[in-house]
C-alpha cells in the first residue's frame, strides 16, 4: 500500500518538476492528441451539433540545461481543430529562462512565458480530458508573461510560487495587452503522505483583453442614438482558489472551490436631441457593472491494479452571478451544473508513471439552471501520445 501511495506522488512530483537534465543535455519532447467529439443537446447521438475529428493539442518541447543553475525552455502548439477561427495554426506556449536562487535550495527565478500558477490549471495533468474549471471558464489563461519565484519547501513540505504577470494570457497583442499587472501567490502543503492543501490568489487592476470583439460605435435603442467607446475592461479582479487533495491506494479524489469577481466598465456617448428632435449635442455616460462567480469541482478517479486502467468521474458547478440595479442576480443561461464520467487505458506508460500512448473516453453533460435550456451532452474519444528523448552534450 505504502508503494503505491509512493507512484501517486511520484507522478504527481513529475508533473510539477522540471526533468532532470545535465549541463550540456538537451531534452525534444513531443504531445498529441489526436480526437473525436461528438456534441448534441438530450443526447441525440445522430443529430449531433458537432462531430469533429481534430488534432487538438500538438506540442513541441526543446529543454537545455546550460549549466546546473541556468535552463531554458521553449514549447509550441501546433494543432488542427475548425473550434478555432484560425483553424490550423501555430501558437507559442511556453519559452522562458529558469534561474537558481543562489543560497534558497529548490527555489527558481523565472522569467517568460510561462505556468500561470492558479488554482489546478497549472498541475491539472488531463487525466480527465477536459480542461481545468478556471480555465474552462476563462477565469484565467494557461500560460503568461511574467516572472515568478517558484519551487519546493524545505522537507517535502510542499510548494510556494510568486509572480508578476501580464495578466491578459498569451493569446493577445498590441493594446490588448495589459497595462496593470497581475499579482498572484500560490501555497501547496503536504503535510501527511496522501493528503495534498492549498490555495491560490490574483489581482489584477484592469484587463481589457477580453473584449477584443465588443461591439463599439454607433448604436440606436428605439428613437435614441448611442455612440459606445472602445475603452471596455474588467477592472478589480479578483480570483481564489482553494484546493486539496486525498490519495490512498489506487484511489484519488481531488476538490477545487474557485471566487471570482470583477467590475465591467464602460463608456458611451449619448446623443440629445432638442423638442424639436434635431441634435443639439451629447453626453459622455459612465457605467459599471458587477460580476461574481463561485464554482466548485469535484474529480474521483481510480485506478486498476496494474495502472493499465483509470476510471474517473467529474462534478462541477458554475454560478454566476451580475449587478442589476441594487441587486446581484443569477443569470440562470450562464450558471450551470456539470458531471460524468469515463475512463483512459494506458498501452504504454513512460517513467515515473507519466503518460506515454493512452486511450481516452469521457461522457460530459452540461446543464443549465435555466430548466428551459436542454442538457448539452458531449462524447469525448481520444488517442493521446507522448514521447521524448534526451540529446546529450557533444563530445569535443
Amino acid at each position: 500500500m505504502h508503494k503505491r501511495i509512493f507512484v501517486i506522488f511520484a507522478v504527481a512530483l513529475a508533473a510539477t518538476t522540471i526533468f532532470a537534465l545535465e549541463p550540456g543535455e538537451t531534452e525534444f519532447e513531443h504531445n498529441g492528441w489526436y480526437r473525436y467529439t461528438n456534441q448534441s443537446s438530450g443526447l441525440k447521438l445522430t443529430q449531433p451539433s458537432v462531430s469533429r475529428f481534430a488534432l487538438e493539442r500538438g506540442y513541441i518541447r526543446l529543454s537545455h540545461r546550460w549549466s546546473p543553475p541556468f535552463f531554458t525552455k521553449m514549447t509550441v502548439d501546433i494543432f488542427s481543430s475548425d473550434k478555432y477561427p484560425e483553424g490550423a495554426t501555430v501558437r507559442l506556449k511556453e519559452a522562458y529562462a529558469d534561474l537558481a536562487l543562489p543560497l534558497i535550495k529548490d527555489l527558481n527565478l523565472t522569467a517568460g512565458l510561462q505556468k500561470h500558477y492558479f488554482g489546478l490549471i497549472y498541475s491539472w495533468d488531463y487525466t480527465h480530458p477536459e480542461k481545468s474549471l478556471a480555465d474552462d471558464q476563462s477565469v484565467c489563461a494557461s500560460a503568461d508573461y511574467g516572472v515568478t519565484i517558484n519551487g519546493f519547501l524545505p522537507s517535502g513540505l510542499g510548494e510556494l510560487q510568486l509572480g508578476v504577470y501580464n495578466g491578459e494570457g498569451y493569446k493577445y497583442a498590441g493594446k490588448y495587452v495589459n497595462t496593470s499587472p497581475e499579482l498572484l501567490g500560490n501555497l501547496r502543503l503536504t503535510p501527511l503522505a496522501g493528503i495534498t492543501i492549498g490555495a491560490s490568489v490574483f489581482t489584477n487592476a484592469r484587463d481589457e483583453s477580453p473584449y477584443k470583439n465588443d461591439k463599439k460605435g454607433r448604436t440606436t435603442v428605439g428613437t435614441d442614438i448611442y455612440y459606445m467607446n472602445a475603452d471596455t475592461s474588467n477592472k478589480n479582479r479578483l480570483g481564489f482558489a482553494p484546493m486539496a487533495k486525498l490519495a490512498y491506494g489506487p484511489i484519488s479524489v481531488t476538490l477545487e472551490y474557485i471566487g471570482y469577481n470583477y467590475t465591467r466598465w464602460f463608456s458611451y456617448y449619448k446623443i440629445n436631441r432638442d423638442s424639436a428632435g434635431q441634435i443639439i449635442d451629447s453626453t459622455l455616460v459612465e457605467k459599471t457593472k458587477k460580476y461574481q462567480m463561485a464554482g466548485l469541482d469535484v474529480l474521483p478517479i481510480v485506478t486498476i491494479p496494474g495502472r493499465k486502467v483509470e476510471i474517473f468521474g467529474r462534478f462541477s458547478m458554475w454560478n454566476r452571478k451580475e449587478e442589476h440595479g441594487d441587486a446581484m442576480e443569477l443569470n440562470k443561461d450562464k450558471s450551470f451544473i456539470r458531471y460524468g464520467g469515463g475512463f483512459n487505458y494506458h498501452f504504454i506508460r513512460r517513467e515515473k508513471g507519466k503518460p506515454g500512448l493512452e486511450f481516452q473516453f469521457a461522457w460530459i453533460r452540461t446543464q443549465p439552471k435555466n430548466s428551459d435550456i436542454k442538457p448539452t451532452d458531449v462524447l469525448l474519444a481520444q488517442v493521446r501520445f507522448e514521447w521524448s528523448t534526451i540529446v546529450a552534450k557533444p563530445q569535443l
